[in-house]
Formats: C-alpha cells, sequence, structure tokens
C-alpha cells in the first residue's frame, strides 16, 4: 500500500513527530527530508496528502506547492503548509497557491490531527477503516531501553544533607541498548556506573556526552574505573568553549586523577554543535543549545523507536517569559513528543523566584514543559543539593499532582540515585 500522506521536512525530528502522528492515526505515512526529490515521488505515489514545510535546502514549499498544483498530474491532492515562518504574506500566498490549510510550528498536536482527519474524509479516507494489506510485514518489535540515574544532585557539597534517600552524587545518566551503552554527563555518579561496567564486563565500547564543563558534570571523570582499563573505547563528545579547544577541556577534567599520565582506555573525542548527528546506525543524536551560563548542550537521543531528551541545566522560562523569549518553544519543538525526559527541576517554586536568571527551573515549570509538549514521562534532575527528603518527597507529590490536575497525560518522578527506568 502506498502512501496516503506524504510530509516533505528536512528537520529530521519535527518531521518525524509529523510521522509518528500520522502512523498512530493510523494513516499510511512517509517522511521525505529532501525536498528535491519529492515532486517525482510524490506524482509517483499520488497521496492523499501532502504536509510541506515552507524553509528548506533545496525547494522551499511553497515552491513545491506551486509545481504541484500547476501539473494536472498532482494538482488534485491536497496540501497541507507547516512552517514556523508564519508571516501573513506566507500564508497568503499558501492560500493563493492552493493550501487547504496553513499550520504554525510548533503547532498544537490535536488540532493538527484533527485538521488533517477533516481533509482526508474530504478525500473519502477514513484511517479506522484502513486495514493491513496480506502482504505488509509486521511492525518490527521494539527493544526495551533502560536507562538508569548514577546522580542527579546540583552539587557533592558540604551543605547537603548527610543522610538522603536521593544520594548526593552529581549528573550522570546512562541509557542501555541491546547492543550499546550512551552516558549523559560525568558527574560524580558515574564512578557507580563504571564499578558496575567493570563488574559485568558488559560494553566495552561506551559513547559519553557532556553537556558542559561545569565541574558537577566532569568531576567524575578523574576517577572513572572504566577510563582505567585499556580494554575500554570512550568516545566522549561535547561543545567547546570559545577560548578552550575541546581536547584542553577534556584533559584538565581527567588531570586530577591521572596528573600528567594520559589515561588507559582508547579515548576519541568529538567536537558538537547544534545539530543532527548519525553517531552509529540507526541512532541519531541531535545537540541543542541550552539555557545555562556558558556553552552548554542538550541531547535527543533517538534509537529504537524511542526518544529520549536529557537536558540537566536549562531554565524554562514559563509564566514569566517575554515577547523577546522564545528559549521555551524554541526547545519545545525539539523535544515534543519524547518518549522519556530528565529535565532541570532545581528548585521550589519560591527558591525559583530568588534565584531566576541563574539557568535552572523551578520542577513546576518542567512538569507544565513537559505536560504541553506531550513528554509521556519526565525525570526531575538537578535538585538543589540543600533539600532534605522531606523537601524532595514533597515536590514529587506536587509534581505528579500538577500534571494531573492539568490533564496531561504524563508520569513524573523525582530522579533519584539508582533509579531504574524502561522506557
Amino acid at each position: 500500500m502506498g502512501a496516503q500522506i506524504i510530509i516533505v521536512d528536512d528537520d529530521p525530528l519535527v518531521g518525524g513527530l509529523t510521522l509518528e502522528l500520522l502512523t498512530d492515526a493510523g494513516y499510511a505515512a512517509h517522511l521525505i527530508q529532501d525536498s528535491l526529490k519529492a515532486q517525482d515521488i510524490i506524482k509517483a505515489e499520488k497521496p492523499a496528502l501532502v504536509v510541506l514545510d515552507i524553509l528548506m535546502p533545496g525547494l522551499d514549499g511553497l515552491t513545491l506547492l506551486h509545481r504541484l498544483k500547476s501539473d494536472p498530474e498532482t494538482a488534485p491532492i491536497r496540501a497541507i503548509i507547516v512552517s514556523g515562518k508564519s508571516f501573513e504574506a506566507e500564508k497568503q500566498r499558501a492560500a493563493q497557491f492552493g493550501a487547504e490549510a496553513f499550520i504554525e510550528k510548533p503547532y498544537d498536536v490535536e488540532l493538527f490531527a484533527q485538521k488533517v482527519n477533516e481533509i482526508m474524509k474530504k478525500q473519502g479516507v477514513d484511517p479506522r477503516k484502513i486495514a493491513r494489506a496480506p502482504s505488509e510485514p509486521a511492525p518490527i518489535a521494539r527493544s526495551d531501553l533502560k536507562a538508569v540515574v548514577w546522580g542527579c544532585r546540583s552539587t557533592s557539597s558540604a551543605v547537603s544533607p548527610v543522610v538522603t534517600r536521593y544520594g548526593k552524587h552529581t549528573s550522570c545518566v546512562s541509557v542501555e541498548t541491546p547492543s550499546h551503552i550512551f552516558v549523559f554527563d560525568a558527574g560524580s555518579g558515574i564512578s557507580l556506573l563504571g564499578n558496575e561496567l567493570i563488574k559485568t564486563g558488559k560494553h566495552k565500547e561506551i559513547w559519553l556526552f557532556l553537556t558542559h564543563f561545569h565541574h558537577d558534570h566532569v568531576e567524575g571523570l578523574a576517577g572513572f574505573p572504566c577510563a582505567r582499563d585499556k580494554s575500554y573505547s570512550l568516545h566522549i563528545s561535547a561543545a567547546a568553549e570559545p577560548d578552550k579547544p575541546l581536547e584542553a577541556a577534556v584533559k584538565a577534567a581527567f588531570e586530577p586523577g591521572f596528573g600528567d599520565n594520559a589515561p588507559d582506555a582508547k579515548i576519541d573525542l568529538y567536537e558538537l554543535m547544534e545539530q543532527t548527528y548519525e553517531i552509529l546506525p540507526g541512532v541519531h543524536l541531535s545537540a541543542f543549545y541550552a539555557n545555562h551560563p556558558g556553552t552548554t548542550l542538550a541531547y535527543v537521543l533517538l534509537t529504537e523507536g524511542r526518544k529520549i531528551v536529557y537536558c540537566p541545566d536549562s531554565e524554562l522560562y514559563g509564566e514569566y517569559a517575554t515577547a523577546l523569549q522564545d528559549y521555551d518553544e524554541k526547545i519545545g519543538a525539539v523535544c515534543r513528543g519524547a518518549d522519556l525526559m530528565f529535565h532541570d527541576g532545581r528548585y521550589t517554586v519560591e527558591d525559583y523566584k530568588k534565584n531566576r536568571n541563574n539557568g535552572h527551573s523551578s520542577f513546576l515549570a518542567a512538569v507544565d514543559f513537559a505536560g504541553k509538549n506531550l513528554v509521556k514521562a519526565l525525570v526531575l534532575v538537578h535538585q538543589d543539593d540543600s533539600y532534605a527528603d522531606s523537601v524532595l518527597d514533597q515536590m514529587g507529590k506536587e509534581a505528579q499532582a500538577r500534571a494531573d490536575e492539568r490533564g496531561y497525560k504524563l508520569k513524573v518522578v523525582l530522579g533519584r540515585e539508582g533509579l531504574r527506568i524502561t522506557a
């Protein structure tokens, strides 16, 4: 069965979300990221609907729309423009060229689905009546991903509670597939991960992604057991600071434990920018800049049909946003529809008011952000090191209550050392 809907969008995250929404709605959909190839594919498949972005390298969406509507073979195909370039002139030209609707990015998922259903019914297509063709293969089973929090406190300082069920180690989260392990940040919690890897002997190749070089995100490198074992390979990725090469920053993080001696493990360094990388076959990583002092990245991991976001140092503006502050909307487009998200939830609401513009969020702002962007599960991390368990327990209760009260289809948990999640 050919595609009933073809999406033309060069952005793999937004285009992938659109594809997932339409597939979940029951449509046979196909994503094309190369706009120069789109017209020939659309002409060959003749879908009922095309969904076009405007700003794409090669051929912009309005030009593609005009060409499709000017060709007698493709003119009957209905079209929707979905774009962040939403000036009135673009909307008028889209209507003039024959678009059924113009939907602004980031779009409301439910309204988008309603509009698609309306248009498809005009074409006589009802997703509820679509049956899988006998020759069409069954969906491929997805393997489980195992995420573990090894540390998630803001610092390992003396003011931390002496005893805490949430742990005192700093940032480190691992995501394990049947074949690989991906590690995010190297705070003191990475020592716990290293001990387990040495004990089990699994995953001699480790992919480590650092968000930035603040102490609480790299302090564990100096004592990381796997770095002292020549049987391991460490692929370390991060963004460089404007005044310090990546190699120098990583070397400085290792030095407290190794002095002038290099680690025994084989180490490869990869300097990242805000873009999407295919790091392994079938594994894509998108890096984006987070709202935090210094050059700070956050990450979206796409593998095994899952979308996992790691964003531990990030200040969401929420209700405090001004007209010129679009950070929430920007990363919302990147994170939307994630299966699992780790996000900064450092402060209570009252403490956030006293600590605004320091690069961290209130836990309720993170809940609202995840809920509005249709994240399925949220783990609040980077809790303030001064909070006792009683405060953290209350934050966890209020977080889930907020999600339930506002009708978010969202599971929320407060991060703690040793938390294991299957996605």
